[in-house]
């Protein structure tokens, strides 16, 4: 689950334009190479330059990660070196339990901030009231009801069509997981949209909605993709599609994704 929640996480943010995304992000305008120097491999979810000219760096927590503060100074650092520029950091937590992280690093020498975002403490509204589909899954994981959040979300699909219907309903799926009612969107999809899920798109459309992101993915890095990495893709697992999806952005080749 936590290979397929980083996957989707960042095909959300890469595809929207909503109200999380602006909020987080500002107006994006380029999404930098993040892979980091040989020192140590991080790997960073997602570095967005705003049109503001600010970089900005969002991770996303579904756990409390004591190490999380020195984490973050970890990646600036490495950010610094690479780039030479300031960073603004966020940590958006989602997780189950309540937040219990620090927001400070801080020794004898050494002290450094960022933010950390608390989605389960956002009342949502503005989520669900916005038009962006993106918008209106993230509600799933704040203080709104989750029922009409269900509802909110079940009727945006209905007016969805085609891949993009396929990968608004993978990505609500995989969301649900983080909050352990996947099996319960999967009912509800069954018997309120009429076929739309279960034999139609969960399972197959799971992974074709996974394929989906990835394939994306490959294409803001490389470019077009080739028919032979489009053959590995439609006749890959789920397990293999997280793991090539996970690799997208620290990869110095399209051939290194697929190794």
């Amino acid at each position: 689950m936590a290979h397929s929640f980083d996957v989707t996480f960042k095909f959300l943010f890469r595809q929207s334009r909503g109200v999380l995304s602006r909020l987080l992000f500002g107006e994006v305008v380029e999404w930098p190479n993040i892979e980091q120097p040989a020192v140590r491999n991080l790997r960073a979810d997602l570095l967005a330059r705003s049109a503001d000219g600010v970089l900005r760096q969002v991770e996303l927590q579904v756990s409390n990660d004591a190490g999380m503060a020195f984490r973050m100074l970890e990646y600036y650092a490495g950010f610094y070196r690479l780039l030479g520029e300031h960073v603004e950091q966020t940590v958006l937590y989602a997780g189950r339990e309540p937040l219990r992280m620090d927001d400070v690093f801080e020794t004898a020498s050494t002290r450094h901030r960022f933010t950390i975002l608390n989605l389960r403490e956002m009342d949502g509204e503005e989520l669900l009231a916005s038009d962006d589909w993106a918008d209106n899954e993230w509600a799933l994981l704040t203080k709104a009801d989750r029922d009409r959040v269900i509802r909110v979300v079940f009727d945006k699909l209905r007016s969805l069509s085609g891949a993009e219907q396929q990968a608004a309903a993978s990505t609500f799926a995989v969301i649900g997981g983080i909050l352990g009612i996947e099996e319960e969107l999967k009912r509800r999809l069954q018997s309120e949209m009429i076929d739309l899920m279960e034999n139609k798109i969960i399972g197959p459309a799971i992974r074709q909605g996974i394929g989906r992101m990835v394939h994306r993915l490959l294409e803001r890095r490389f470019g077009p993709v080739p028919d032979w990495a489009l053959e590995k893709l439609n006749s890959a697992s789920p397990d293999e599609l997280e793991e090539w999806g996970l690799r997208v952005e620290t990869a110095e080749t399209l051939e290194k994704v697929f190794l």
